[in-house]
């Protein structure tokens, strides 16, 4: 047994002594290997200075000697100096010169020195062991490294070089006194921003680089729409379309007349898609826009913009006239009053139902809209007119109709307010009752194109096979002294209003021609049914 324990402290002292053969030089046994000249020797370690050794930098800047604060600091310095280099530019007779850092561009790996803590005597011994057998391979340089983001210098040169560029300008065209007046086109001039960008990004993440420069070169920017393209128009509309609506809603005959001014005036390409709604701008309050009612819900109500709706169905039919190409229409939820079922265009930005169509002709289209009569008592006009260049045959026409499938009044058709503020006692019909909201029918439809030659129908197409608009009822107010009866007409597709004074006498702009004492009857029996109602009869 003590054989053995000898055996096994002899082979651990071998071991041992193996291991230690690997981490350093025995002292007994000088080490007849010895390092390049030009790199540091492994054979200092430890390290007891607490400075880098030579041979050691960061972006040439040489941390030899230097401790780990005195490494960051001079780093930082050099950092710095990277950021503070100058940019110049030049672009069309002007210079404009801005630091590095004035471009967005920082420097990232801030820990760079910290990193490289393990040539210092401080830290794992290990790790200290194996960076300084790197630097036997030669010397260790890291990079400081920038970072920028090419929209973001993009951004700082466009916002400095743009001031010189001259805006590109296409020939336009109005409409003044029934003439087109055509405004020639003008060049304008640029420069690559992307090129830009990318040349002073590339300049300054070298650090190599200590001064950057970029000359941009001044470009022609040509016009799209030149006079020629706006010489052409012909002076009657390929397509024209006219509606009626009262003035007394002040607040939807401002709204029609608005959506009509900012439809007024534009002019479009062949091949390019119009939206009614973007013609219009936003429909809101802070962009002149009232609020008045509008189709919500089987029910009408005040919203931003309400009529705006005519102005878009007046523009839908002027299109049809003008047979350009629709994309998307859809019809309202309940029928309108100035237009057939089926030949109306609903838009709404809350549903994202718009009216879009295509100039499908050859020749530039342009679009006047204008209403008429709009600051006089009663009833007002939109107008929209198509104008481009008439390739038709001057014997070919077109017409739409409007094809009613179903036209029905299921429910009641008016509901009736007592108004308090209404004129009591004899007066005319108007001041008596008002309709406030008209009952909207039920009714079913579809519309057809018919093309005719010399007069005679050569061509019917289904433009809109199948529209429905729901019914809803009507509102009445009315004076407190007459009731209101309402009564479908013969013809099924309209109704009709009686309005009688709680007797049963009909309502006349004056008293009838009584006697004396059939006036007095009158007014005794008014006096008795007004106060059974708490009102007053005046007479």
């Amino acid at each position: 047994m003590k054989q053995l324990k000898r055996i096994t402290m002899i082979l651990g002292a071998v071991v041992f002594l193996s291991l230690g053969s690997a981490v350093a030089v025995l002292a007994d046994e000088p080490s007849t290997q010895s390092a390049p000249a030009s790199s540091q020797s492994t054979d200092s370690l430890p390290n007891k200075s607490g400075t880098f050794p030579a041979n050691v930098s960061v972006s040439g800047v040489s941390l030899e000697g230097m401790t780990l604060d005195e490494a960051n600091a001079a780093v930082t310095e050099k950092a710095n100096q990277l950021l503070n280099r100058n940019v110049h530019l030049t672009y069309s007779g002007i210079t404009y010169d801005q630091t590095v850092s004035g471009f967005g561009i920082t420097w990232t790996n801030t820990n760079v020195v910290n990193d490289m803590g393990s040539y210092i005597s401080k830290g794992n011994f290990i790790v200290r062991y194996k960076a300084m057998k790197a630097l036997e391979q030669g010397p260790v340089n890291n990079e400081i490294q920038l970072t920028g983001d090419t929209e973001q210098v993009k951004s700082v040169i466009s916002s400095a070089l743009s001031p010189a560029s001259i805006s590109v300008q296409n020939a336009s065209v109005t409409r003044i006194n029934g003439q087109f007046v055509v405004t020639p086109e003008q060049s304008g001039t640029t420069f690559d921003a992307d090129a830009a960008a990318q040349s002073v990004l590339s300049q300054a993440m070298d650090t190599a680089v200590e001064s950057i420069s970029y000359d941009a070169a001044t470009l022609t920017v040509e016009p799209t729409i030149v006079t020629e393209d706006l010489s052409h128009f012909t002076n009657t509309p390929l397509g024209s379309a006219t509606t009626a609506f009262i003035t007394s809603d002040t607040n939807r005959a401002s709204n029609v007349n608005l959506s009509a001014s900012n439809v007024n005036g534009h002019v479009f390409m062949p091949g390019e898609e119009i939206s009614a709604l973007e013609m219009f701008g936003d429909v809101t309050a802070e962009n002149g826009y009232l609020p008045a009612g509008t189709y919500m819900d089987g029910g009408v109500y005040d919203d931003i913009g309400g009529g705006i709706c005519q102005t878009s169905s007046t523009l839908y039919n002027a299109v049809l006239m003008s047979e350009l190409q629709v994309t998307y229409r859809r019809p309202h939820s309940m029928a309108v009053d100035y237009l057939p079922p089926s030949m109306d265009a609903m838009v709404s930005y809350s549903t994202g139902s718009d009216l879009t169509f295509i100039n499908s002709t050859d020749y530039p289209i342009y679009i006047e809209a204008y209403c008429s009569d709009i600051t006089a008592p009663g009833s007002a006009t939109l107008t929209v007119n198509i104008y481009g260049t008439e390739t038709r045959a001057s014997n070919r026409t077109v017409e739409y109709r409007s094809e009613v499938l179903l036209w029905e009044y299921p429910g009641t058709l008016f509901d009736f307010v007592e108004d308090s503020s209404m004129q009591l006692g004899w007066g005319d019909y108007s001041v008596k009752q008002a309709t406030v909201v008209n009952v909207h029918p039920h009714i079913q439809s579809k519309l057809y194109k018919d093309v005719k030659i010399d007069g005679q129908v050569v061509e019917t197409t289904e433009v809109n096979s199948f529209d429905e608009y729901r019914f809803s009822t009507g509102t009445i107010r009315h004076a407190s002294d007459v009731n209101v009866s309402v009564e479908v007409a013969e013809d099924g597709r309209s109704v009709s209003v009686e309005v009688d004074f709680l007797d049963g006498t009909p309502v006349t702009a004056t008293p009838p021609a009584w006697s004396q004492s059939q006036m007095d009857a009158f007014n005794s029996r008014m006096r008795s049914l007004c106060a059974a109602k708490g009102v007053t009869w005046p007479y």
